[in-house]
Parts: C-alpha cells; sequence; structure tokens
C-alpha cells in the first residue's frame, strides 16, 4: 500500500498544523460506516456494498475546514444479466477514495452544524485473486469529490455524523470498468460512486 503513504503524512501534517494556525481554532477526527452505492459505468460493474470511512480536518476560519478523508469498500463484479457469483469464488474489487478536501460550514450553530464539502483526490480499484487470474491488474484513476456532512454535537467534543457523499472517477480509456470511454471526449467514462455512511466526529 506504498499509494497510501502520502495520504497518512497529508493526514499527519493536517492534524500537527491545527495549534499553530490559531490558539481557537481545532481539529477534527472521524470515523463512518454504512454503505456505497454504485451509478454511471460503475453500476453496471458493481454491487452496492457495505463500506467504512475516516477522515481527519483542521479548521482555517470559523467556517472554512481543510481535510483528507479516505472511504473503502468491497465490490462484487457483476455478470451481464447483472446478477453476482458470490461464495468463495466471488470476484470482487477493493476501492478505496482518497480525497483532499475544503468544506464551508453553511449552517453552524452550537449544537449542529451543515459542512459543504469538495475536492479532488485519487480511486484505486484493487482486483482480488479471482480477477487476478483473469490478468486484471489494479487501477487508480484521478476523481472529484462533493458532498455535505451533518454533525449534532451532543458533548462539547463529540459529535454524531451523516455524510452522504459523490465521488466521481474519471477515465479517458476504456477497461473492465470503464466500459463507455469515447477517446474524442475528455474523460468521457465516468464512475459514480456515492458513499453513504454515519459515525462519530471527534474535536482534538
Amino acid at each position: 500500500m506504498k499509494a497510501l503513504r502520502p495520504v497518512v503524512a497529508v493526514c499527519g501534517l493536517v492534524l500537527l498544523a491545527g495549534p499553530a494556525l490559531a490558539q481557537n481554532r481545532y481539529a477534527t477526527v472521524d470515523v463512518r460506516a454504512g454503505y456505497t452505492m454504485p451509478m454511471g459505468d460503475a453500476k453496471d460493474t458493481f454491487k452496492g456494498q457495505s463500506s467504512f470511512g475516516a477522515g481527519a480536518a483542521v479548521a482555517l476560519a470559523d467556517r472554512v475546514h481543510l481535510g483528507i478523508t479516505l472511504d473503502w469498500a468491497h465490490h462484487s463484479v457483476k455478470n451481464a444479466d447483472g446478477t453476482i457469483v458470490g461464495g468463495p469464488n466471488d470476484p470482487q474489487y477493493n476501492v478505496f477514495h482518497t480525497f483532499l478536501k475544503v468544506s464551508f460550514d453553511a449552517v453552524n450553530q452550537d449544537k449542529f452544524s451543515i459542512g459543504l464539502n469538495a475536492g479532488p483526490g485519487l480511486m484505486f480499484f484493487s482486483p482480488n485473486d479471482i480477477l487476478k487470474q483473469q490478468a486484471i491488474e489494479s487501477d487508480r484513476r484521478f476523481a472529484i469529490n462533493a458532498g455535505l456532512t451533518i454533525t449534532w454535537w451532543f458533548s462539547d467534543r463529540i459529535g454524531l455524523l451523516a455524510s452522504p457523499q459523490a465521488d466521481i472517477a474519471l477515465s479517458r480509456s476504456s477497461g473492465h470498468i470503464f466500459t463507455n470511454a469515447n477517446d474524442e471526449h475528455l474523460y468521457k467514462s465516468k464512475a459514480f460512486m456515492f458513499p453513504l455512511t454515519g459515525g462519530f466526529r471527534f474535536k482534538i
């Protein structure tokens, strides 16, 4: 997982930068679980699956935050008729979503906040051993994110979090996942993945 080392490094820098930016500003860490729903090209390839996520951010101003997030799910690959193999011989992809995001708190009350977020990132598509036997290799694609986070702070430093997101991986070439690419158009093929997760957010 050498590709994730820069992500861990940036995450550490974000957390360390918090105290240096301003005394009254804070950093947050969140842990999440839920469901990732594929759309676009991915809808024809993947079955929706349970997913897990985590993130860290630092407050740059009263309503503006900079952070990094990571989401993960393993998706069964659909047959041509829409069914899946299932069981120990089920072909699956592990899909990792990594994004650098800027978030703006459209609502910022004492116990309740709604943040709008967006940013660039990468999505990693890692086949399991069943797919590797078919000579299918790992793939990574540039991606963009947009979404929102809803937080209810039931204590000074702990909140309940809901996080609906739209992650879009872009490709200029066809393949096992991206089946509708057209070389005449930049990033004609798109894989839409919607992580719908919830969990806890902590102020540190």
